[in-house]
């Protein structure tokens, strides 16, 4: 009955009689609701205002199969729109992501849906990165009113998608971000958005204008650390610098500091930071001396960190920030018997990538010491590797056995694989007999029969380098 009725009137459309019984359709067998759906397809603006009316009542499936009829009607009509908007608010998984997939396939008018979905709580941030890919023109100035809504400064899926949507979005996109700007935006609007474009180059001197508009207006803490973020990729501002070198030693929040210590840093004035090496608080002093590494200025000071400082933290980024400073080396190397693995590990890191086997035979006392921690181990092995100590091979061929005893532990597991790919890499006679004999032991755990079995480095190793 239903597909001779959609016949008959098929050059002027379904009627309101037949569109209705359609929708009745969708509620029954599989066929019957294949035919609905032929029908409602055709049935224009009338079959998609059945559909929107009958929504609230139609059951799950019979809203999935409903969907199948609504992609072709959304093209054209409002109420389609609507009903989609509805389906993407659903409590259902399946109704709710094909209602998204539809409006995000389904332009312009999709992306108006899209625009009425930025509020939702629950599928708000996917309907904005929905928005941002499928329509950038016209996700800019909504995506703004979202982010300067109540808690909307706090949302990132909305400043991700304002990133995308700005970076797909021409030339034109800067003076809409300005003009909005001029709307007198929250502050906290305001930064927020301002992260969403920093990685955008093309956007340097709108994110200025941004950071120079929304420190004017005492910014909470929250704000203050997303512009701080923001002020990386900003362009040259003498008022930015000179805001951000404030927040060095102004704010009593710790992140704050520390974040200005990053911001001041990528704006080009390094030695700004210098100060906050005697910080109060142990990561503004850890993040201060790893980006002053090199800065002839503060190496003694840094030097100072490292053996003397009593957060173990400092020192082991004290240390690190001193591996290209040949006047640092004893210091470097005493710190491979600091009392906290954190820095002994860190310290024996950057001997090993010296051009100089500096500090052998306490890296060597460290690697033969059988409750040592297993990064500083690792840290080790590193050591013997980078520069061809051969004279190690006994201390590793140890390290393999303690992945024997079937309690061994996965660090202990995986510093085991680890000697043996420095045993492989060392190449030398006595290495290379110890590989063997590894081979031909009984009980090997399977991890280790892997390594065994790996073919030899490409390069040859240290045989090869003559080292």
């Amino acid at each position: 009955m239903l597909l001779t009725a959609s016949a008959a009137g098929a050059s002027a459309g379904p009627d309101q009689v037949v569109i209705a019984a359609a929708v009745r359709s969708l509620e029954g067998d599989h066929d019957r609701a294949v035919a609905a759906v032929h029908v409602l397809r055709a049935g224009g603006q009338r079959a998609a205002r059945q559909i929107r009316d009958a929504w609230p009542a139609l059951s799950p499936l019979a809203q999935k199969r409903a969907l199948g009829a609504l992609e072709r009607l959304a093209k054209k009509h409002e109420a389609a729109i609507e009903v989609l908007v509805t389906a993407a608010r659903s409590d259902d998984g399946e109704v709710r992501d094909r209602g998204l997939r539809i409006l995000s396939r389904t332009t312009p008018r999709g992306g108006e849906g899209l625009v009425l979905l930025l509020s939702d709580p629950t599928v708000g941030d996917r309907a904005a990165a929905l928005l941002a890919r499928t329509a950038p023109g016209l996700a800019i100035e909504p995506l703004l009113d979202s982010i300067a809504s109540p808690g909307g400064e706090d949302r990132r899926g909305l400043r991700s998608a304002l990133g995308i949507a700005a970076q797909h979005s021409g030339q034109g996109a800067s003076e809409r971000l300005r003009m909005w700007l001029r709307g007198e935006p929250p502050a906290a609007a305001v930064a927020s958005a301002a992260m969403g474009l920093a990685s955008l180059d093309a956007y340097r001197e709108v994110i200025t204008s941004f950071i120079e508009y929304a420190v004017l207006q005492s910014p909470d803490f929250a704000t203050k650390w997303r512009l701080l973020l923001s002020a990386k990729a900003a362009g040259p501002s003498a008022e930015v610098d000179l805001w951000v070198r404030r927040q060095l030693d102004g704010p009593e929040e710790w992140m704050l500091r520390q974040s200005a210590v990053d911001a001041i840093t990528a704006r080009g004035h390094r030695e700004e930071v210098r100060g906050a090496l005697d910080d109060p608080y142990p990561r503004v002093r850890s993040r201060a001396a790893t980006v002053l590494s090199g800065d002839p200025d503060t190496l003694v000071q840094r030097a100072t960190l490292a053996r003397r400082d009593t957060w173990p933290l400092v020192r082991a980024e004290a240390v690190t920030s001193l591996r290209a400073e040949g006047q640092a080396l004893p210091v470097i190397v005493a710190s491979v018997d600091d009392s906290m693995s954190v820095v002994r590990a860190a310290a024996i890191e950057v001997l090993a990538a010296s051009s100089h086997d500096e500090g052998w035979e306490r890296v060597h006392r460290r690697l033969r010491a059988r409750n040592e921690w297993p990064r500083v181990t690792a840290a080790a092995i590193g050591y013997v590797v980078a520069h061809c100590r051969t004279d190690a091979v006994g201390a590793l061929l140890r390290i393999v056995m303690r992945a024997a005893p079937s309690t061994a532990l996965t660090e202990d597991l995986n510093n085991s694989a680890r000697a043996i790919e420095a045993l492989r890499a060392l190449g030398s006679p006595e290495a290379e007999a110890a590989v063997e004999q590894l081979g031909n032991t009984d009980g090997v755990p399977p991890t280790l029969q892997m390594a065994l079995e790996q073919p030899p480095p490409k390069d040859g190793g240290c045989a090869s380098s003559g080292r």
